[in-house]
């Protein structure tokens, strides 16, 4: 049985899926307590939420016997399980907080000379989106979008956090958060716990720091991944679970401890770069869900403004005599156009 000190598990889509996962809570907390007993094994989560949504999002979850002794939130800044509750690694937050400053203001730069080298060397080239922490673009063949992917994979080496994705004739370079890493080393060193005694487990872009070998020996992804994700897991020799979020999770733990793990891609897996950018429909439906919303806006505009005047020509607000008054100029001028149009369809 493999020795882990250390779980570092990812919450939403790994930890938290779908509502049928409900009675597999029991079985990850039996895992957790077997392991705490045998190996004195610490269980940390990192997510992306704050502090307060954390609490609250996890509320359920600690009725039901389950509370991780640190927390890593907002990808980055880690809080410790003491007696009264979690309390901040103060000197740490500073440094990640400090960094992330640093490299926030190298990023607008960095895209602003990679947009020009791009479309200078690069004809057909059209720009789908640039913005200060992305650069997304479109080429006229696939063979040009390899290229560049493989130039501005060169580039992004220098900074931590820009990763490049290649789909077909696009290329999109995104900062992904990439603290998790960097994180989950640093509270690694300050419980005392090696490398070759952690397993972490995430499903997003954002757990890829995490999981490319280099912070934990034994790492894993549900079956819900991201492709680029089961990617980096494949290749640090991780296990790729046959079941998504929490299922995959207990899986995922069960083959580390039990020595089965299979780091195969699955039969369903496709290289990105044989596919579409998903963003493109995240846009579109984006768009789709912004205009819905304005519709609905638009709806219940008029049917306050529809109660409103109601109550108000019967008196029934204070005010309703000003409320009333462009009311009836309005009305008094529809009368007219309509009066006039009935005179001149008469004579006609």
């Amino acid at each position: 049985m493999e020795d882990i000190r250390l779980i570092a598990t990812d919450l939403d889509g790994t930890l938290i899926g779908s509502a049928d996962e409900f009675p597999m809570y029991s079985e990850f907390r039996d895992r957790l307590m077997r392991m705490q007993r045998e190996n004195d094994t610490a269980w940390a989560v990192i997510t992306g939420r704050t502090f307060r949504s954390f609490r609250e999002f996890f509320a359920p979850l600690k009725v039901m016997g389950l509370t991780p002794d640190v927390i890593i939130i907002r990808h980055a800044y880690i809080y410790t399980l003491g007696k009264f509750g979690y309390k901040p690694h103060v000197f740490w937050n500073l440094r990640i907080l400090l960094l992330l400053w640093l490299d926030r203001m190298q990023s607008r730069r960095a895209i602003a000379e990679w947009h020009a080298v791009i479309t200078r060397v690069s004809h057909g080239v059209r720009t789908v989106k640039r913005k200060r922490n992305r650069l997304w673009l479109r080429f006229n063949t696939e063979e040009a979008a390899a290229f560049a992917a493989a130039e501005l994979g060169r580039r992004v080496d220098d900074f931590h956090h820009f990763r490049v994705f290649h789909y077909r004739k696009e290329v999109d370079v995104r900062s992904v958060p990439f603290t998790k890493g960097m994180s989950l080393s640093e509270m690694a060193r300050h419980m005392g716990i090696d490398r070759e005694n952690i397993l972490a487990i995430g499903n997003g872009h954002n757990d890829i720091s995490a999981l490319d070998g280099s912070v934990a020996k034994f790492t894993g992804c549900p079956a819900n991944s991201e492709a680029e994700v089961m990617s980096v897991v494949h290749e640090s020799g991780g296990h790729i679970a046959d079941h998504p979020s929490l299922r995959g999770v207990v899986e995922i733990v069960d083959a580390t401890l039990g020595g089965t793990v299979s780091s195969s891609l699955p039969p369903s897996w496709e290289d990105p770069s044989n596919l579409d950018n998903p963003s493109s429909n995240r846009n579109a439906h984006r768009s789709h869900r912004g205009e819905k919303r304005r519709r609905n806006v638009f709806l219940v505009a008029a049917i306050a403004g529809t109660v409103l005047i109601v109550f108000a020509s019967f008196d029934l607000l204070p005010g309703s005599g000003l409320i009333m008054k462009p009311v009836r100029m309005i009305l008094s001028v529809v009368e007219k156009v309509v009066v006039k149009a009935f005179d001149i369809w008469r004579n006609v």
